[in-house]
């Protein structure tokens, strides 16, 4: 998990997922965060990328502070309708990016949790651009949000504590042992 700010992080994401992409399908004409598919001058086939949600996680808190988050991507890879085998080719290449992102894994140079796949699949008619056709691959991502609490400490607890059900809380700290052996 990351332990960056949320700034640093999507500065890390976006880029990375540009590059790594851009690596992978140099057939790619257009690999872009943001970008709309009717916008002028797309360079097709495209894959335009966005950060479409961010939830918090279900994962355990860490410790540390951070919100534990889940970031959702969706990249639209576009071809022109008037190639040939447009359609063919469209779906061809949405499932090859799904195949890779899972293979994937991670994308080098930002800090985050495994890749994980949603779906591949085309998008709604009622959004499609004329003259355009359009699948959607999502992926999401999980990374840790906000300032970690023990940074000045190395992000190390500087020394760990223990206590029993129902004795635990601020009301009984006095009660509270240090765990033996711990490094302090």
């Amino acid at each position: 998990m990351a332990t960056n700010s949320p700034s640093s992080i999507l500065d890390a994401l976006h880029p990375a997922i540009e590059a790594a992409i851009r690596a992978r399908f140099p057939d790619f004409a257009t690999v872009e965060f943001y970008r709309e598919p009717g916008a002028e001058g797309l360079a097709t086939p495209a894959c335009l990328l966005a950060m479409t949600r961010c939830d918090r996680s279900k994962d355990k808190d860490d410790g540390s502070g951070q919100m534990q988050a889940l970031l959702r991507f969706e990249a639209r890879v576009v071809v022109a309708a008037a190639a040939a085998d447009a359609a063919l080719q469209l779906r061809k290449a949405a499932v090859a990016l799904a195949s890779w992102l899972h293979q994937l894994g991670r994308f080098p140079g930002a800090a985050s949790g495994a890749i994980d796949v949603i779906a591949a699949l085309p998008e709604d008619a009622a959004a499609a651009q004329p003259g355009l056709r359009t699948w959607l691959v999502e992926w999401s991502l999980p990374v840790a949000l906000g300032s970690n609490a023990w940074e000045e400490t190395g992000g190390t607890v500087p020394q760990a504590f223990y206590s029993f059900v129902p004795e635990i809380g601020r009301d009984h700290e006095a009660r509270y042992r240090p765990i033996e052996g711990a490094a302090p």
